[in-house]
């Protein structure tokens, strides 16, 4: 056979110039898509950088003096503005609108040019894989420069609803004798409860210079408790909270149910409610009360768990409900529910060392809530924190309070707690409350002899109370318990309500002391390692 003949000039030179044709196409295609993904790629990293490159000079100028001026700032901002300062600044309703609308501005403006950036790069130019391409990438990138801007404008939105939804505007309180006092609450108000009574009353007294805390527990179940002198309910109380009539009633649990009752004797902006147990606390104290906080405790769970749990150790085992479930001793990483349980736990237990178990969880909670868990959880927590808190503090106040916050933050926590045998709840020494008290925040409280009642206390038997009554005032609560049905939140239900005198504690029964621990100590008392 022959050598097959080769094609003639013209037809070598018409493939050849095909070939080449062929090439030039794909490198011009090569480099329109590398353009278009420069060009978008740039949008990323310096905004405006396309449309400057691409003839665009206004717009890519106004574009980069923006990013670049937002970049320098805060930058500045973070190397000159101390953390608190920050902190503060964030709960500002009108700066988190500002902020808001900032970035979801940014979020918009970013992902329009990086689609302009790829409109730039002539996508019609390209062939369908790589303008498939270029959608692809635009889109994402778009997405991925976005979503931090809609993340912090949903944050800042969550914020600005907290602050503006729990937080009243209002005079700031100013404080007294360099402390700020806050009362705090945990309050059932459900089905089957008459009106509204706190489980637990603390106050929190933080020195505003330094940001030391000290906690004051006082028991439910106190009698006689004391208002203001020369306010309308000193003047229909001259001898304390007392009158005809089931004891229960008049127990300092009662206040807010009565406050809310008789509106005329408690003017204030907290409303009656409040301002009845706030007044009584003050007047029992013998210091101001200038803002409280209530918490649902059927919600508390709630925060508990927006914030991932709290670990501290249980020091004993604690009944759950009915069921025979029971928290084991050690340490224990809790949930919402769980630490509710160990605060409110009744069985084999009386109100003091509910108290105390009450202050741990607080510990605990303060101890969990650093930045970086708060800002992780930030969306969860203050939706729970609306439903569940009411307070008298002023949003206008808040700037204040966060920097006080986080100086207290890491101090330690001296706690008293008014529990027999230091005082008696049924009659109690107002005079000795009152000198405690002071020399808890003035510093001279000597821990050993603290816990020792006054000769005159009425309680240097070492009882509750002379006459039987200075149990936890819950009539039942072995009872309440099984009623609860696995609720920590009911187990509380009819402890005090209208008709049923308070009852002894099982521990107090027999004359001994509801609890043996000394009713001054500091926060190491409560471990959570």
């Amino acid at each position: 056979m022959g050598t097959p003949a080769r094609p003639s000039g013209p037809r070598r030179a018409a493939t050849q110039r095909r070939t080449t044709a062929a090439l030039r196409a794909e490198r011009a295609e090569a480099r329109r898509f590398r353009r278009s993904l420069t060009l978008v790629g740039l949008s990323v990293v310096a905004p405006g950088s396309a449309q400057f490159i691409a003839g665009h000079r206004k717009t890519g100028k106004i574009a980069l003096a923006v990013a670049g001026g937002l970049v320098t700032l805060a930058a500045l901002i973070a190397w000159l503005v101390p953390m608190q300062d920050l902190a503060g600044l964030a709960v500002k309703p009108w700066l988190l609108t500002g902020f808001k609308i900032i970035a979801f501005g940014m979020a918009i403006a970013w992902a329009a040019l990086i689609v302009d950036a790829w409109r730039l790069g002539h996508p019609p130019g390209l062939n369908q894989k790589h303008r498939l391409i270029m959608v692809g990438a635009t889109i994402a990138l778009a997405g991925l420069v976005s979503t931090p801007f809609v993340v912090a404008a949903r944050y800042a939105t969550a914020a600005h609803d907290a602050v503006v939804e729990m937080f009243p505007s209002g005079e700031v309180a100013a404080a007294s004798d360099g402390r700020l006092n806050i009362l705090l609450l945990g309050v059932d108000a459900g089905d089957g409860r008459v009106g509204v009574r706190p489980d637990s009353i603390n106050l929190v007294s933080v020195d505003v210079r330094t940001g030391e805390p000290s906690m004051i527990s006082l028991p439910r179940n106190l009698e006689k408790a004391r208002f203001p002198p020369g306010s309308p309910a000193d003047d229909e109380f001259p001898r304390g909270f007392d009158g005809d009539g089931d004891r229960s009633d008049y127990l300092l649990n009662a206040t807010w149910t009565y406050g809310e009752e008789h509106p005329e004797l408690f003017d204030g902006a907290s409303g009656p409610g409040p301002t009845a147990v706030k007044q009584a606390v003050e007047g029992t104290l013998g210091i101001p009360v200038h803002y409280y906080v209530a918490v649902d405790l059927d919600g508390f769970r709630d925060i508990i768990d927006a914030i991932g749990g709290v670990t501290l150790r249980v020091n004993e085992e604690l009944p759950i409900g009915d069921k025979g479930r029971v928290l084991e001793p050690g340490l224990q990483e809790l949930d919402g529910y769980h630490a509710l349980w160990y605060a409110r736990s009744r069985e084999g237990s009386s109100d003091y060392d509910r108290m105390a178990r009450q202050r741990c969880v607080i510990g605990a909670l303060m101890r969990e809530a650093d930045p970086p868990t708060l800002l992780a959880n930030f969306l969860d927590l203050a939706e729970a924190s609306k439903s569940m808190i009411t307070t008298d503090i002023p949003r206008e106040d808040l700037s204040n309070l966060v920097d006080l916050a986080l100086k207290a933050k890491d101090a330690e926590i001296t706690a008293l707690q008014f529990v027999p045998p230091l005082i008696a709840p049924a009659d109690p020494d107002f005079d000795l409350i009152a000198e405690r008290t002071s020399d808890l925040l003035n510093g001279d409280i000597d821990v050993a002899s603290a816990a020792q009642p006054a000769d005159d206390s009425g309680a240097a038997d070492g009882s509750g109370a002379a006459d039987g009554s200075g149990g936890d005032g819950s009539g039942g609560d072995a009872e309440d318990d099984a009623s609860g049905e696995g609720d920590p939140a009911a187990d509380d239900g009819d402890d005090d309500s209208v008709g049923e005198a308070p009852a002894d504690d099982e521990a107090g029964e027999d004359g001994d002391a509801p609890n043996a621990s000394e009713p001054v100590e500091v926060s190491s008392a409560c471990s959570y390692e």
